[in-house]
């Protein structure tokens, strides 16, 4: 014989046990023996590589070789494996000749002695080697030559070599282990999956290039270090002359999950019907069942499901016995799509079913409702409500909207799907806010009944908490007008209230006009308009201590007023200066609406008491406040009008935290419909802050005026709310022109002063003026008017510090400059003038500027 080359090669790395078993077998074949050996190992793990291997080694030698591969689309052809072999070995005159005897026998099974000799004598000649491919899918005549041939090979040097996913003795009985002379006994070569490290060896074989760690793990993992895989990797990227690297890991993954499905279908033609059928249901279902609670799903039982999770298992579509599954999703989908549709939706039905009956989790029961259509069960639609609220709870909003979507296929009464069309809306503002919307109008136009109407009312308020205000304003006065007759006044309230707030944000020329709601009451019975009442009168600066007692009347209320009136409530106590009670209705605010998941009112509400925090002089709280509030809602999930105000919170913040480039960076183009709401005012009022840190003050300036053209149309006159006067004048100011900046002063102060909250707008202005000074802007300073006019009398009582400061607001001077006039902090200031306020009886600045009022006497 001449020389061969040794079966160990790069290619089979990993194998060399198996390859080294596989040489001993040849090197007794050429002298003279005989040998059966059986490669066996799950679905891709390369048996047929190696078989192959072993054929080109005997080939090599001199022996004779017979090769056949088992398909299942013969595994009803009669001998359809033998035909195979004896086509390699004998001219085809011979394969006729020996067809006519076979049909003369009569019965196929009488046939396989006669082939049986027809192989032995061929390897009278020569040694022969007959190596059979997928025995699984071999026709049971061929199978039966196989066992037949292994009892008689002992008769000449004939080795017989097949591969399976399952070991030989299973697969063709007990009679093929029988100890013949000269049958050394069968060699079962288990082949098992590569390590990371071997595949990532593979690969560089294959492709010929270095392959990096990340993408040999992911290799591995996608292919579970089954060897066919990984060639059909390789083969895929080098017939492309692509590099395997980490750029292409997602080309990668779609390569390995064809390799998976060319393989799968194939295994699936010849499967047992039993192994077929467990094979679906475990693919459906995944661990979420025990094995046996499967295995009734699939109609089998004891012995039956034994038989067909072995089958499973030695193919390797099903891995641990202890806890069978499919390995990978995407197997799982490839069994689950060689179904008919009619077949998935019926056995995912029976699934959620029977998950019911053991009292399976209501997520798992969703799960696999959520692959069927509308199942029509009275509990469908209840059940995917209940899973959509636990996966709320772990935060997998995707999930738990999927499982709304679906609930409202199911048959429900109006008014429990008017209440799952505004739970969806909640969840799918992040996803989707314009679907959230279209969901909030649906329920506010087609469903608004008396059983609905709570639900109408939260859609009105989820509605407006998202900042459309021009659509809650039209959708709230024409819902208002036609349910005038059918809703109790009562009921309609809250939604009245939702109207006036929606009225108070909106445009002042909208193009669709709107039918104006009834005037609120002056003493309205019902808390959530009292919250709006509150907002109007503060906005308004009209009668603080009525808008803090129907603030506190909206926040002391159930829970069950609309959040937005809530809201509005905590922001009248916040213009009121009554900055604890704000901060801990908006706190309350978050909390309810954290637990309703709506996300939209959380954020707004975040958004207020960002604000409350920077008018405390704390900007880092405001900033957490705004990280969590875009947490709650990333900014391409706020409405356009609403997110010019969050962008001005964040413009003003991040100033006041000496922060000038990212506040450069938040005040960013928004889109053109930004400027439909009163939030645009706001970010006009950010923008000019930011002008006058950056050294403009003209455009600050024109800005200033626009914010206040657009709040004094809308009739917001409380300096609380936006000081744009006070803004102005320092903008005057430093443009030198004083006389206009003290004007401005004055103007605010008689507003405030009436409102009763001049400090605390003297404390807001001395903070704009502190962040000027803080980043470099010098203000000039307003001239001091002369100060020896004012009657003694009028100063009576009043300490020596006490007379200075007064004598300097008499002069004009703001708090901050009055400080720096006398050296002395701005909280001493205030603190002085608090004590002359008391003393001296009057009620702000204005009043004590007027009881101080100069005689035109000297001394």
């Amino acid at each position: 014989m001449r020389p061969a080359p040794a079966l160990a090669a790069d290619e089979f790395v990993g194998r060399q046990s198996a390859l080294t078993v596989l040489e001993e077998l040849i090197g007794t074949l050429e002298a003279g023996g005989s040998g059966m050996a059986g490669v066996t190992g799950p679905l891709g793990v390369g048996r047929s590589a190696v078989l192959h291997r072993a054929v080109d080694r005997a080939r090599a030698l001199g022996s004779a070789v017979g090769f056949a591969r088992c398909s299942p689309v013969e595994s009803r052809v009669p001998y359809a494996a033998v035909t195979q072999l004896f086509a390699g070995l004998r001219p085809p005159s011979r394969m006729v000749e020996l067809a006519t005897v076979c049909r003369r026998n009569g019965r196929l099974a009488a046939s396989v002695p006669l082939l049986c000799d027809e192989f032995l004598a061929l390897a009278a000649d020569r040694p022969l080697l007959l190596a059979v491919d997928d025995l699984q899918w071999a026709d049971t005549w061929s199978l039966r030559w196989f066992a037949a041939m292994a009892r008689r090979a002992h008769h000449a040097p004939v080795l017989l070599i097949g591969s399976s996913y399952g070991p030989l003795s299973r697969l063709l009985g007990e009679e093929c282990l029988l100890d013949d002379a000269g049958l050394a006994g069968m060699r079962e070569i288990p082949l098992a999956s590569l390590s990371t490290a071997n595949s990532r060896k593979l690969l560089e074989t294959l492709t010929g290039r270095e392959i990096g760690a990340r993408v040999a793990a992911v290799a591995a993992d996608m292919t579970m270090g089954r060897p066919a895989m990984l060639r059909s990797i390789a083969d895929h990227f080098t017939a492309r002359n692509l590099p395997l690297d980490a750029d292409r890991i997602p080309q990668l993954i779609e390569a390995s999950w064809t390799a998976w499905s060319v393989r799968a279908n194939r295994a699936m033609l010849s499967m047992p019907a039993d192994a077929l059928a467990l094979l679906r249901v475990l693919a459906a279902v995944g661990s979420n069942f025990e094995f046996e609670i499967a295995g009734s799903l699939a109609g089998l039982r004891a012995a039956r499901l034994d038989g067909a999770l072995d089958t499973l298992l030695v193919a390797g579509l099903v891995i641990d016995p202890d806890a069978p599954r499919v390995p990978c999703a995407r197997l799982s989908a490839e069994i689950l799509a060689a179904m008919t549709a009619s077949e998935r939706e019926h056995l995912y039905l029976r699934a959620a079913e029977l998950a019911r009956k053991v009292g399976a989790g209501v997520d798992t029961v969703a799960d696999l409702l959520g692959h069927a259509p509308a199942s029509g069960l009275p509990w469908a639609g209840k059940t995917l409500s209940e899973a959509s609220a636990y996966r709320m709870r772990r935060r997998r909003t995707e999930a738990a909207a999927a499982a709304l979507r679906h609930a409202l296929r199911e048959p429900m009464n109006d008014a429990d799907r008017a209440h799952l069309l505004t739970r969806l809306a909640s969840i799918e503002v992040v996803l989707s806010p314009q679907a959230s919307d279209g969901r909030l109008r649906q329920v506010l136009v087609r469903h608004a009944d008396g059983d609905s109407w709570p639900s109408v009312v939260r859609a009105a308020d989820l509605l407006l908490s998202r900042g459309d205000v021009e659509t809650a304003r039209r959708v709230i006065s024409e819902l208002h007008e036609t349910s005038a007759g059918s809703i109790p006044q009562d009921e309609l309230s809250p939604l009245r209230a939702l109207g006036w707030l929606a009225g108070e944000e909106a445009g002042t020329d909208p193009e669709i006009p709107a039918a104006p709601l009834p005037a609120p009451a002056r003493r309205p019975a019902d808390p959530a308009q009292a919250g709006a009442l509150a907002w109007q009168l503060a906005r308004s600066a009209e009668e603080r201590d009525r808008a803090r007692k129907l603030a506190r009347a909206a926040l002391d209320a159930p829970s069950e007023v609309p959040s937005m009136c809530r809201i509005a409530a905590s922001c009248a106590l916040l213009c009121a200066d009554d900055i604890a009670m704000g901060m801990n209705g908006l706190d309350t605010v978050v909390a309810d609406a954290r637990r309703r998941d709506a996300r939209a009112t959380v954020a707004r509400a975040l958004l207020y008491r960002a604000g409350a925090a920077l008018r405390l002089h704390r900007p880092d709280e405001g900033l957490r406040d705004l990280a969590t509030a875009t947490r709650e809602l990333p900014l391409e999930s706020w409405h356009p009008a609403l997110a010019a105000r969050l962008v001005a919170s964040e413009i003003m913040t991040q100033i006041r935290c000496g922060r000038l480039d990212r506040a450069r960076l938040a005040a960013r183009p928004l889109t053109h419909t930004a400027d439909q709401g009163v939030g645009w005012a706001f970010l006009l009022y950010a923008k000019a802050e930011l002008g006058l840190v950056t050294g403009d003050p003209e455009g600050a300036l024109v800005l200033l005026e626009e914010c206040g053209r657009l709040l004094r149309a809308r009739r917001w006159k409380n300096p609380m709310v936006l000081p744009w006067r006070c803004t102005a004048a320092v903008a005057h100011q430093m443009l030198g022109a004083p006389q206009t900046a003290a004007r401005l002063r004055a103007e605010e102060h008689a507003v405030l002063d009436r409102w009763g909250t001049g400090d605390a707008v003297d404390r807001m202005c001395g903070q704009t003026v502190e962040a000027l000074a803080e980043l470099g802007v010098e203000l000039p300073r307003p001239p001091v008017r002369a100060q020896g006019n004012i009657p003694a009398s009028s100063l009576a009582g009043l300490s020596e510090p006490e007379r200075d400061v007064a004598r300097l607001v008499v002069a004009g001077l703001a708090n901050r400059e009055i400080a720096d006039e006398l050296q002395v902090a701005t909280r001493t200031v205030e603190l002085r003038l608090t004590k002359i306020y008391r003393k001296l009886g009057a009620k702000g600045r204005a009043e004590l500027m007027a009881h101080l009022a100069p005689t035109g006497r000297n001394g």
